[in-house]
């Protein structure tokens, strides 16, 4: 920050003007300053958001990959059956045994989907939590920013008043003292 005695001895001939001018780019720098760090901030943001949505589009390409797999086994099975029973009224015995085997196969496949899908609701909701914590931590560190902005906004202010006020009362001593001199002189 710039020193009261710097700004008088340099800006004595100046006039309050070219105060108010200078502490007027001064306040625009502030405010572009904290514009920049505000859009620094945004940008984190959507990347984040951006990161899980991604993320979330990626389970739901599995989900959907496991979907077509189990379809698909299934269809596999029940061509199998048919082409079996198809093939040979004699072979019937077999076929039965197979189909016991493939019984077995998609109860424990459809086990297997359960759990699957079990902890996938179970992945998914973790993540809604942490998405939620995250959230709230971004709100949170919002309303910190915001806080901590209006803060310092209010403390710069307060600053440049009491820079204006103390440029004020030097303006008016050196015009006192300047009319005092002039009152000595002839």
């Amino acid at each position: 920050m710039i020193e009261t005695n710097t700004i008088v001895d340099g800006e004595v001939g100046r006039g309050p003007a070219e105060a108010n001018r200078h502490l007027s780019s001064t306040i625009v720098a502030l405010r572009h300053a904290l514009e920049e760090r505000d859009a620094g901030h945004n940008a984190a943001v959507q990347k984040v958001r951006a990161e899980y949505e991604s993320k979330i589009t990626e389970l739901e390409v599995t989900i959907a990959a496991l979907r077509d797999a189990l379809e698909q086994a299934r269809h596999d099975g029940q061509a199998a059956v048919e082409r079996a029973v198809a093939n040979s009224a004699g072979e019937i015995g077999q076929l039965r045994q197979t189909i016991q085997a493939l019984r077995e196969t998609i109860e424990c496949l459809h086990h297997d989907h359960e759990r699957e899908i079990q902890s996938l609701n179970a992945a998914t909701q973790e993540e809604t939590a942490q998405l939620q914590a995250a959230a709230r931590a971004l709100r949170e560190r919002l309303e910190e920013t915001s806080f901590r902005a209006q803060a310092e906004k209010q403390e710069a202010v307060a600053a440049a008043a009491g820079e204006i006020q103390e440029l004020k009362t030097t303006c008016q001593a050196l015009r006192n003292e300047l009319d005092r001199l002039r009152g000595k002189l002839p």
